[in-house]
């Protein structure tokens, strides 16, 4: 018995030590919360391509190209790339035929059933880049989704900070749909809370930020030997690589965007279990990376610490930690015959546990409207206090689709997107 309390005792430890470990993340809310980087305006326009994955996206690619060519830098400097992605629509067609303001657009078509994530499109694309062009006669690359809608002085804002020799830059994401529901609001908060509590503190320290899947640019020295990130969260791995080879990542959030979020219940587990399966394989990949980093001296300890932090699958380890404690717990409570007041502790304790955690989601969601809420669509007051609410329920899945991705074969599947935004409203936004 006293072997299973030193053990349970260990395992408080194990928890409290990350707990300490992790704190740090408290003052880039705080810094965040004050202050933002910004970049000086430039006259150097740097050449980009644009690199736009799109795999039955005929109904929204459209709208993308439309915010690049109405965009105020000058679009000589520009070349969209459009994979067309094993589609079996007019994906290809209507970006081949698309014609406004001298944009041009270069589109290839993938077609390989064996290689279906937005990694292996970007890999083909890099390939192809490299035949016809070259990959270094662009300066830098632009990662984008279909969905995607750019503000008009976006490219403006990004030429600024690259221009100031930043190699890689995210930028702030803002939602088409926010308000369809509590699932949408939720996506848009996520992404905010990001820039929020993470990016914005990180450009002002200099340190990296966290790229989240589109809405990016890196130098061509990132890419000059292709593309080569393929799993189920490529972003992720794309991030940690640069991390490990010594760059930081850099964020400007006066470079807007908007995204397309998930609406449905269904599609929403969906790309949550394919995010959790790829956090998963990216913990497994890249923390030894990273540890070795944190000892290296001629590598940046801070952010391979904070790289190192943003990979180790804490949910598995505080759930296994758990297990083995209320597992013991019991034991030790069916031998010393106090099982119902173990039961009632047990139930008292994850109740006051679960509304802690729900009651501090909500606060900083809460901080995330208040700092963004002129950033946002205009919506019903009572209908947002209750997406609020709802919000620490989207975390929760999260948490649980990670549990289960330890164990389910997770396999890409398309999010299907469907909203036109309009031109006119992006220009009074």
């Amino acid at each position: 018995m006293n072997e299973m309390r030193l053990i349970i005792t260990i395992c408080g430890v194990i928890g409290t030590a990350i707990t300490v470990l992790m704190a740090y993340k408290a003052i880039f809310f705080v810094v965040g919360f004050f202050r933002c980087r910004k970049f000086k305006e430039t006259d150097n326009k740097h050449t980009y391509a644009i690199c736009v994955p799109a795999r039955n996206e005929e109904k929204v690619i459209q709208n993308f190209l439309d915010s690049v060519a109405h965009s105020d830098y000058p679009l000589d400097k520009i070349t969209v790339f459009v994979v067309a992605d094993n589609c079996t629509d007019s994906t290809a067609q209507v970006a081949r035929v698309f014609d406004k303001n001298g944009l041009k657009v270069v589109v290839y078509e993938h077609n390989n059933p064996d290689e279906r994530t937005k990694g292996f499109a970007l890999k083909y694309l890099f390939e192809k880049i490299e035949e016809d062009y070259g990959r270094q006669s662009f300066e830098g690359y632009f990662v984008f989704d279909a969905d995607n809608v750019i503000m008009q002085d976006y490219l403006t804002r990004m030429n600024e900070a690259f221009d100031e020799g930043h190699k890689i830059i995210t930028s702030f994401r803002n939602s088409k749909n926010m308000n369809q529901n509590w699932i949408s609001f939720s996506y848009a908060m996520h992404w905010m809370r990001t820039c929020l509590t993470e990016n914005r503190a990180k450009g002002v320290l200099n340190q990296a930020c966290r790229i989240q899947g589109t809405g990016f640019l890196f130098s061509n020295e990132l890419v000059k030997d292709g593309w080569n990130y393929t799993s189920l969260t490529e972003d992720r791995s794309f991030c940690t690589d640069a991390v490990v080879q010594n760059y930081k990542i850099s964020y400007c959030e006066s470079a807007v965007f908007f995204d397309e979020q998930p609406y449905k219940l269904r599609v929403a587990l969906r790309q949550r279990l394919r995010w959790s399966k790829g956090h998963l394989q990216s913990a497994v990949e890249n923390c030894p990376k990273l540890l070795k980093n944190m000892i290296n001296p001629k590598k940046n300890f801070c952010i391979a610490y904070d790289c190192f932090f943003l990979n180790f699958p804490r949910h598995i380890e505080s759930a296994v930690r758990k297990i083995i404690t209320y597992a013991l717990e019991l034991t030790i409570a069916i031998m010393t015959a106090a099982v119902y007041g173990w039961i009632w502790g047990f139930f008292v304790g994850w109740f006051t546990s679960r509304l802690k955690s729900w009651v501090s989601s909500m606060l900083i969601e809460a901080c995330v409207f208040i700092k963004y809420h002129q950033k946002m669509e205009q919506g019903n007051v009572w209908k947002r206090f209750f997406h609020i609410v709802m919000f620490p329920f989207f975390d929760v899945i999260g948490r649980w689709t990670m549990y289960i991705a330890v164990f389910k074969k997770i396999e890409w599947k398309p999010i299907p997107h469907d909203t036109v935004m309009d031109m006119e409203k992006l220009k009074n936004h």
